[in-house]
């Protein structure tokens, strides 16, 4: 299963803000010129990151390579227990454009104590097609986050921004999880405005009414210096 725009990738602008409340962020989005309305109801998302041992994708984001690819299991809801709709995504960035696959997983019970075994068994029963598994062979889960999500729409439908607040950031260790929460930030917001890859410029009367600055702000690369810190 893939999910991409029509023509395979998007734009992306994202904004870690830390100034100002989610529900003046939110204000500032419902009166946008674009008009955004609430897209889903909001969600809880988990993540599990996967990385090699000698952390290929973290150095790959932290040195700004254009062309790279992120891997994660993704559920919603509740942190721990039966997970029985997990997602494996490869978050692929090409430039300025990214772009997502997904496969569906078989279930994985997420419980204190647990280590990387069952996270294994998952990807190796899932009928992930060969090359999937092989790109796979050599990473492990090293970290486990969640967040709350806003969705919103433009009226046009041309553009997206997800809302993001309460990032929670755990170590996934390989033998004995106790999920400790090495990070909880609750004073900021991130920022996600999203456009299909098919238009050559954004309109400036949407991104420019938001006062936040663009950042290169990564979730993935935040907790993994929160658990290297802790």
């Amino acid at each position: 299963m893939s999910e991409r725009d029509e023509n395979g990738f998007r734009f992306e602008r994202k904004y870690y803000v830390s100034e100002l409340p989610p529900a003046e962020i939110e204000s500032l989005v419902r009166r946008n010129p674009a008009l955004f309305r609430d897209a889903y109801p909001p969600r809880t998302i988990n993540n599990i990151y996967l990385d090699t041992p000698n952390r290929r994708s973290l150095y790959e984001n932290l040195d700004g390579l254009a062309d790279r690819i992120k891997a994660r299991i993704r559920w919603y809801g509740p942190m721990l227990g039966e997970v029985k709709r997990p997602v494996l995504e490869f978050k692929i960035k090409r430039g300025m454009v990214g772009a997502k696959d997904a496969f569906e997983l078989k279930p994985i019970v997420i419980a204190i104590g647990m280590g990387a075994e069952p996270v294994f068994r998952s990807l190796a029963t899932s009928n992930l097609p060969e090359k999937v598994l092989q790109g796979l062979a050599s990473f492990e889960p090293v970290l486990l986050n969640r967040y709350q999500r806003r969705y919103f729409i433009s009226a046009d439908t041309h553009y997206r921004i997800t809302l993001d607040t309460h990032l929670e950031y755990y170590r996934f260790d390989q033998h004995l999880n106790t999920f400790r929460c090495h990070l909880h930030d609750r004073e900021s917001t991130v920022v996600e405005l999203k456009y299909s890859g098919e238009f050559d410029r954004i309109d400036e009367r949407v991104a420019g009414y938001f006062p936040f600055r663009v950042t290169r702000m990564s979730k993935f690369v935040t907790g993994m210096h929160a658990i290297e810190a802790a």
